[in-house]
């Protein structure tokens, strides 16, 4: 089983266990990674200051995997910085080359061809001990968000909701990641862009002319065709 983008060696992933691979891998959702010689003592999903992270097994590997093909499909109509990309993608084929090693190819093959979006739910905390929140001062999704976006989602709302379509996946500003559940429609768009079609499985972007490249945006919430 090959990685999305496996042109490029993978980043080697630091281990805690001195000269082996770590038995045990915990991935946030933006694909920092984290390990430990004590995995037990660790809910699956836990955070450290303002970043949660999961543990990695073949369901959560094919949601990472899935995220990375919309990645893919955002940088090439130029959503974000293919720099941004590149840097996801290579820490994707690092925690690719962790699970080929670690889970049979099969687990893996058979999780990405079982995986549905609807079903599957990004990690969260478990613990309710206090973390250290970040500043105010840090970048969000809500700082780029033009009032032009804001227009632009304003203009085609009240479709989108009667279509099934959920308030905060259209204006949600949360996260700093394209992994994040957390950003809306509204962080997608950018200065001259328009809204192309909407159905209940994805609303259409289209960026500005001469080349007005097509992006789906799709709704996480109801089943994809």
């Amino acid at each position: 089983m090959t990685s999305v983008l496996p042109e490029q060696p993978a980043k080697t992933i630091p281990s805690a266990q001195t000269g082996n691979s770590p038995r045990c891998l915990f991935v946030s959702t933006s694909l920092v990674t984290w390990s430990t010689p004590n995995p037990a003592q660790f809910a699956r999903d836990f955070q450290i200051n303002d970043t949660v992270y999961s543990r990695l097994d073949p369901e959560y590997y094919a949601w990472l995997r899935s995220r990375m093909v919309v990645a893919k499909n955002a940088a090439t109509a130029g959503y974000i910085p293919l720099a941004a990309f590149e840097d996801l993608r290579v820490r994707f084929n690092a925690v690719h080359e962790w699970a080929v090693e670690h889970f049979d190819t099969s687990q893996l093959v058979a999780a990405v061809r079982a995986f549905r979006a609807v079903d599957y739910s990004p990690p969260v905390a478990e613990d309710e001990r206090p973390h250290i929140p970040a500043p105010r001062h840090r970048r969000s999704a809500a700082d780029d968000i033009s009032p032009e976006a804001m227009a632009l989602v304003d203009s085609i709302c009240e479709q989108a909701l009667s279509l099934g379509w959920k308030r905060e996946r259209l204006y949600a500003s949360g996260g700093r990641s394209i992994f994040d559940p957390d950003r809306g429609l509204v962080c997608f768009l950018k200065p001259g862009d328009r809204i192309g079609e909407i159905t209940r499985q994805s609303i259409e972007l289209i960026g500005p002319p001469p080349a007005e490249t097509k992006l789906r945006f799709y709704n996480p919430d109801v089943e994809q065709p």
